[in-house]
């Protein structure tokens, strides 16, 4: 996670904490007290639905970072199976395909990576896939094994582009600004109505106004980490799309 993010966190937790001294001096604890058993009451219906909410916006967040994940190594796949069936072919097309592989995985390596974190797409690996597809889907096999591995190669081609489309449609996926504000209200709300608990020691109540910002300041910021799977400290590498140049490489 960004270290200003978490000191940003760390800084609202500890301003929440010492909020609570200062509302002791302003409303002191022995009056909140008397609304305790009303303030629960409410706090536990506001806390529930918070927590369903942050809960459920968390596990949505990392279920795309997942399903990005598993998308590189179907992309990863498509590119080593199409490597073999390169290798399959006379010299001359063999070498073409190759070269198409390599160029193609060591742009979206290089080039297309980067770009995917500010949510753009690179020109230049879009073009050599099209060349790729043009090129497979040019041969004429004759002999029924020929046939069948060409279609397996065309069948691969096209989940190459699937696997592609899917990840450049991930990576400019977000969390709509409507969800942000209600959850960035219901951290307000949550962590702003503990407040008005009085408890007899201040410090302790402070301390639990410090873990309650604490810990909603840190999820609202997994979250933030983990909305855009090809960004951020935790996103997804081209590990997939470096094991299949490997084997690109290997078949050469």
């Amino acid at each position: 996670m960004p270290v200003a993010g978490m000191l940003f966190i760390i800084g609202l937790a500890l301003l929440a904490g010492a909020a609570t001294f200062a509302l002791e001096k302003l409303v002191p604890a022995k009056k909140r007290a008397e609304h305790n058993d009303v303030v629960g009451f409410v706090y536990a219906v506001i806390g529930v639905s918070y927590a369903v909410l942050l809960g459920l916006v968390v596990i949505a967040a990392w279920n795309t970072q997942a399903a990005a994940r598993a998308n590189t190594y179907t992309e990863g796949n498509a590119l080593s199976r199409l490597a073999w069936y390169a290798y399959s072919l006379p010299e001359s097309q063999h070498t073409e395909i190759e070269d198409l592989l390599t160029q193609y995985t060591y742009e979206v390596i290089t080039i297309e990576w980067a770009d995917m974190a500010r949510q753009q797409s690179s020109p230049e690996a879009w073009s050599t896939y099209q060349e790729l597809h043009k090129v497979i889907a040019a041969q004429r096999p004759a002999a029924p094994s020929d046939v069948a591995q060409y279609q397996i190669a065309v069948s691969a081609a096209d989940q190459l582009g699937a696997a592609r489309r899917e990840r450049l449609a991930q990576s400019i996926e977000t969390i709509p600004p409507l969800l942000w504000t209600a959850l960035l209200m219901g951290g307000v709300i949550t962590t702003g109505f503990a407040f008005l608990f009085g408890m007899k020691s201040t410090g302790t109540h402070a301390l639990i106004m410090f873990s309650l910002a604490l810990l909603i300041g840190g999820l609202l910021l997994v979250i933030s980490e983990l909305v855009n799977p090809f960004n951020g400290t935790v996103k997804v590498g081209p590990v997939a799309l470096h094991l299949a140049l490997q084997r690109i490489q290997e078949l050469s």
